[in-house]
């Protein structure tokens, strides 16, 4: 049973089941509470309680768009309120992005072979839009464990050889997990042409939150907007190319599972590493005034070294360094073991937690989730009546009290 203390206190764990919630603040240290913030648990969202388990725990919450269920003792640490339906719920402000003015262009010198890395959430359609393409026939399932490793492949067209390289399925490039740092360590080092951000247009909010990270890398992507059918259906409309000339990424409908969009998206890879593509261009995410000032002042340090400014961008570096994020510290430390660069982090995080009052990191992802709602609220419109509609129905059959079991077995 739910204690009454913990019924009085605000937390997550305390929420009715059909209950919606906002939340207001996020506690606890380290790596579950960059985690939790990462899965979309951040100041400002509303998140429902779909069900309990019958003994209480684990619970289910829908955030985002998407199901996750917690611990009641994780729950615990999420703060949360119960709005009036006029009440405001604007998160973080959207600042957009800034733009260089000038067109990302390849470096290399060209070839007819094409490295292609396709990256993305798990059941985003990465696997089947791979094997589509590929002509492949891996296994695709919704559980941990199935891309555990990156699969190859090759796709002949128009006189190009593009090889596919299938990356494990991920949230987030951070370091959490084995996978997270499998991706990133990939792209950091094998430096493929076109990296392919696989994203599930039917929960764009949760999938962008990749893609924000993929923009602070600074290099060629194409996003496939995969599932875009199911989009359609449910009578929403996205302008995507309004978003792709936002992001500075060309955005590609698909339906992976029909190989609907594919031949067109593979084009766009060709034109993108031919550099034909206007809409790819240098952008930053303009993460407010204080954040952009943090970064400036890192960067500035990191610059001053040319083995760093050669293998790396410098920008997201720094952002990684503001994040606390080990891997990262330990990668510039390889290159430069910098007294001012160490003292530079340090005082830089200080002033961004004094001001905001919450860890280095998750005040970056509360902006990046804040960019987002911002860059969906000028091109998406949500037919929602639909979206809530359909979740009733699902739930009302996989939760009855007798089709509920045979359906589960």
């Amino acid at each position: 049973m739910i204690d009454e203390n913990e019924r009085s206190g605000g937390t997550l764990a305390a929420v009715e089941n059909g209950t919606t919630a906002q939340i207001t603040h996020v506690v606890g240290h380290g790596a579950f509470r960059k985690r939790i913030t990462e899965m979309g648990f951040v100041k400002g969202k509303m998140v429902t309680v779909i069900k309990n388990a019958p003994l209480q725990d684990p619970i289910e919450y829908e955030v985002m768009g998407y199901r996750v269920s917690l611990r009641r003792n994780e729950a615990r640490l999420i703060r949360v309120c119960v709005p009036d339906e006029d009440e405001d719920r604007t998160a973080s402000p959207f600042a957009g992005t800034v733009s260089e003015g000038t067109q990302k262009l390849s470096l290399r010198e060209k070839g007819n072979a094409v490295t292609v890395a396709l990256v993305g959430n798990p059941n985003s359609g990465k696997t089947s839009l791979f094997n589509y393409a590929a002509g492949l026939h891996e296994r695709v399932g919704n559980y941990g464990g199935v891309t555990v490793d990156s699969k190859e492949g090759v796709v002949k067209l128009d006189g190009y050889m593009l090889h596919f390289t299938d990356l494990p399925g991920t949230y987030s490039i951070t370091e959490y997990t084995p996978e997270e740092l499998f991706v990133r360590t990939h792209i950091a080092e094998t430096m493929p042409d076109i990296v392919v951000n696989v994203v599930d247009a039917s929960n764009l909010e949760r999938n962008l939150f990749l893609t924000t990270q993929l923009i602070d890398m600074n290099i060629k992507v194409v996003i496939a907007l995969n599932m875009f059918d199911e989009l359609e259906k449910s009578g929403s409309r996205l302008d995507y190319r309004q978003l792709a000339a936002m992001l500075g990424i060309p955005i590609v409908p698909t339906v992976a599972v029909t190989g609907k969009g594919i031949d067109d998206l593979i084009r766009k890879v060709i034109d993108v590493y031919e550099d034909r593509d206007p809409i790819v261009r240098h952008i930053h995410i303009n993460y407010g005034a204080t954040i952009e000032e943090a970064i400036a002042r890192v960067q500035s340090v990191l610059r001053g070294h040319q083995e760093v400014r050669d293998a790396f961008s410098t920008r997201y570096l720094a952002i990684k360094l503001l994040e606390r994020d080990a891997t990262t510290m330990k990668l510039v430390s390889s290159f430069a073991d910098d007294p001012l660069l160490a003292l530079t982090c340090r005082t830089e995080i200080g002033k961004l937690e004094k001001e905001f009052g919450e860890p280095s990191e998750s005040v970056i992802t509360d902006a990046k989730y804040g960019f987002i709602a911002g860059a969906l609220g000028e091109t998406l419109t949500e037919n929602k009546v639909e979206l809530r509609r359909k979740n009733r129905e699902i739930d009302n059959i996989v939760t009855h009290r007798l089709f509920g079991f045979p359906m589960f077995i």
